[in-house]
């Protein structure tokens, strides 16, 4: 009887064991990482087509008078470099996250916001909660006149105030702008995150191993109505002067925020 006992024993043994081997094999199949794809969205694209047919203007027509009343269609600006976190900013705290970036190598081409795609790119399965991307100081505001949407005007501005200086050679970068839950943040002089605007904000994605996540950055929120534009000839020489001249903006009631973020699955 002892000898079935010990019999018994050792094949419990091996069953368990034979088990344990197998939970163990089923886990390392598991992919440890996911497809991740970052996009850019304009909406007002599907409206205003006649106006972004255009990437740049060799001169822009001249203003109408002391005030150009233009509607907003896009921005020809340089996205650099993105990156995603499993941590979390947080305001009033350092960036001691761990980023993993998106961009292979840091674009310096200028573009308009809706033709940004980066290609998919393959990292570690988790859930992420945080996205700092970079962009050049200048940029281009696209508009088209009210009166006449054939009439259109790239204009030169920068990332500051409207009084700043603009030299379309300027090769400088704006504040990394810092995406979580609680909104849009910046780093200050200490290197501490501030919160700069609440609404800009990414509520966390999954990295999954069996999909692919897009996460899509929506210019104007995802709003259609484009903002009206009213560009004051400051110097009256009827032409666009960055650093001059006044551009005042109109939004549209339904817009709250600049951008927001779009996450999909496939």
């Amino acid at each position: 009887m002892k000898t079935i006992k010990f019999i018994g024993t050792i094949l419990c043994a091996a069953v368990l064991l034979s088990g344990c081997n197998k939970d163990d094999d089923t886990n390392n199949d598991l992919p440890t990482n996911g497809l991740i794809e970052f996009k850019c969205i304009n909406p007002l694209a599907n409206n205003l087509k006649n106006a972004l047919s255009i990437k740049a203007l060799l001169s822009n027509p001249p203003l109408v008078g002391d005030t150009t009343a233009t509607y907003l269609t896009s921005w020809n600006w340089t996205v650099g470099d993105v990156w995603v976190s499993q941590g979390e900013v947080k305001a009033g705290e350092t960036d001691n996250l761990e980023w993993i970036r998106l961009t292979n190598v840091t674009n310096q081409e200028s573009k308009l916001f809706e033709d940004y795609t980066f290609p998919a790119k393959e990292i570690p399965v988790g859930n992420y909660k945080s996205i700092k991307i970079t962009f050049k100081n200048i940029f281009y505001r696209h508009v088209q006149l009210i009166s006449d949407p054939s009439v259109k005007y790239e204009l030169l501005e920068t990332m500051g105030s409207w009084t700043a200086p603009c030299d379309p050679n300027d090769d400088s970068w704006a504040a990394t702008n810092y995406f979580s839950s609680d909104g849009n943040h910046a780093l200050n002089t200490n290197g501490v995150f501030e919160l700069v605007s609440q609404g800009e904000k990414i509520g966390g994605f999954n990295i999954i191993g069996d999909k692919k996540a897009t996460i899509s950055w929506r210019f104007y929120a995802g709003v259609t109505t484009p903002s009206i534009n009213y560009l004051i000839d400051q110097n009256n020489n009827l032409e666009w002067d960055c650093g001059v001249d006044l551009l005042i903006d109109e939004s549209p009631p339904e817009l709250k925020y600049m951008w927001d973020f779009v996450v999909e699955y496939e």
